[in-house]
């Protein structure tokens, strides 16, 4: 439903969220969504394209699995490094033009990735495109947020996960049609130069990140930003674009005459105005600029930012510790079932005893090299896989607002992280697939909710250094899982399996309030003032009156209790 700006009475001052609530809500909002969900979804898919090039490489660069765990965590190094510096970028800069940098080195990395013959050289390439990537995929929130009212942001930015999920599914696809077709295999077998198929499935991978460049040019940068920026009279500027595409009218039409800029603190600042009535600032100067760097890096250490920083960043480090491992390994896993199969029929295993039994058959070697370097039916489980999360992507959106972020967030943490520790009961492929659906349709939604919380608790200024350096600490977190992972699988997988599960259900104790929960917090209180009013009203001691106001306390403390 659209929300058409109100023109009725002509504003001279107001402030952003005010101006914002003008330009209206509708069809610009939702176009914006369909290309920043674009860029979401190539997002998930540069993501994980290492996860099919980890079964399909092994013939080419001989690889152990302590050697896959080196591969998948290389990306997530170049992560770590790119997250802050694009972070930093899109708050000195504007978050379009970090965006679109980040899509452009991420296509550059593919490429090259795709013709380099050593495994060091890989290893290099895919290293830059983590540095690209995680720039597109940490900044499309705030970049979509900043043209989102208090009122619809967190479902509208809920439904980019939907966009993640439409990546994940592409990407089996589109290794399925690659990847076992002989005809992409583009040099013979005894060649010095090899491209075989697997590398045409990393080339097609860049080509996305290309193509979303030409759906973000036309949408304007961030207009939060841009008066954040001391450029008000631009964000007035796209103000007026978005009611004009709202709303069909006119832009003189549009009510707002000026904006009221913020200043460092709460209070907001009135600038100075054009002969127009917008309002105007002399560009800032390289030391004004070193300055304002410095100032917003004090203000991210400093409370209360600084603590909610912190436990952000330890909820995604454990997020991405076993979401993002397990989501590159899924697939080796799967291929790991299918040649269990091979070697020993329909026999029951769980995940480490047939990770051990496969790892152990070192004498089928003839058997291993007349098979398919993929089994077909890894593409069908991976697929299934990543059809399990468009239900809860499409929930998510749906429900967060009456769920709240901060119990959305518990309630995943826990359930994934029990789905996660059943991993260990599987005794077939096929109960596999069925507690990895769980687990990925769970987990898959819970960054999202994290990136909203973000959102609201992180003043604009340093939205997005504060979502960058929960993205890099997230990384941190899967690169380690990765490394764990790989060095285990073969003969300890036990215990890798078992810190995601506990990792995941300790973090529920440390999700950042919300708004939401401090309301109820307010509520709390209110009770007790509202108890001894009705007390005096019906004559009540004041006895009676406390122990109401205690009981009720109660309760709702207990509320908190489970919520906070």
């Amino acid at each position: 439903m659209e929300e058409h700006g109100e023109s009725k009475d002509r504003v001279q001052r107001a402030p952003f969220e005010t101006a914002l609530h003008h330009a209206g809500y509708g069809c610009f909002q939702w176009l914006l969504l369909l290309s920043c969900g674009a860029v979401y979804a190539v997002c998930a898919l540069s993501t994980t394209t290492l996860s099919f090039v980890l079964p399909a490489t092994k013939n080419d660069f001989e690889l152990s699995s302590s050697d896959k765990g080196r591969l998948t965590a290389t990306p997530l190094i170049g992560m770590c490094v790119g997250s802050y510096f694009w972070g930093n970028l899109a708050d000195a800069r504007g978050r379009k033009i970090a965006i679109i940098g980040a899509l452009l080195l991420d296509a550059l990395a593919a490429f090259l990735s795709s013709v380099v013959q050593s495994f060091s050289g890989f290893l290099a390439c895919r290293f830059f495109s983590g540095f690209g990537i995680i720039g597109a995929t940490g900044l499309i929130f705030p970049y979509f947020g900043d043209f989102l009212s208090l009122r619809h942001r967190d479902v509208m930015l809920c439904r980019l996960e939907v966009f993640w999920t439409v990546g994940t599914i592409l990407l089996p696809g589109i290794a399925f049609l690659i990847i076992p077709d002989k005809r992409f295999t583009l040099t013979a077998a005894d060649a010095d130069f090899q491209y075989t198929s697997w590398r045409v499935f990393v080339a097609a991978c860049g080509v996305p990140s290309l193509l979303v460049v030409l759906l973000l040019l036309p949408f304007p940068e961030s207009p939060r930003y841009l008066l954040h920026a001391n450029r008000a009279e631009q964000a007035l500027h796209v103000l007026r674009r978005i009611f004009v595409v709202n709303t069909k009218l006119d832009a003189k039409d549009f009510p707002v005459e000026s904006m009221i800029s913020a200043g460092d603190g709460d209070e907001e600042e009135v600038v100075s105005a054009d002969n127009n009535g917008n309002e105007t600032k002399a560009p800032l100067t390289w030391r004004q600029r070193w300055d304002a760097f410095w100032i917003r890096k004090k203000m991210l250490v400093t409370p209360p930012y600084i603590g909610l920083l912190v436990l952000c960043c330890f909820v995604d480090f454990g997020l991405m510790f076993s979401y993002y491992t397990l989501m590159m390994w899924f697939p080796d896993l799967f291929e790991r079932f299918s040649q269990f199969a091979s070697l020993y029929g329909d026999e029951p295993a769980g995940v480490c005893e047939v990770s051990l039994a496969v790892a152990n058959a070192t004498t089928d070697i003839p058997i291993q090299s007349t098979m398919s370097p993929v089994h077909d039916q890894v593409y069908i489980h991976t697929l299934v896989v990543a059809l399990s999360c468009v239900p809860t992507a499409l929930w998510v959106g749906l429900t967060i607002n009456i769920v709240g972020k901060k119990l959305m967030l518990v309630i995943m943490l826990i359930s994934s992280g029990l789905a996660a520790l059943g991993l260990n009961l599987v005794r077939s492929s096929l109960e596999n697939l069925i507690l990895s659906c769980v687990f990925e349709a769970i987990v898959s939604c819970t960054e999202a909710v994290l990136f909203c919380v973000i959102c609201e608790i992180f003043p604009t200024k340093v939205a997005a250094t504060a979502m960058a350096v929960t993205v890099m600490c997230g990384r941190v977190g899967a690169i380690v899982g990765n490394v764990v992972f790989g060095a285990l699988v073969d003969e300890h997988c036990i215990v890798p399996i078992y810190m995601f599960g506990t990792l995941l259900i300790s973090e529920c104790r440390h999700v950042p309030r919300s708004s939401a929960t401090t309301r109820l917090c307010t509520l709390s209180n209110a009770v007790s003032l509202c108890c001894s009013e009705r007390a005096a009203v019906h004559h009540l001691t004041e006895e009676h009156a406390t122990g109401a106001a205690s009981v009720i306390q109660r309760c709702l403390s207990f509320i908190l209790s489970i919520i906070i």
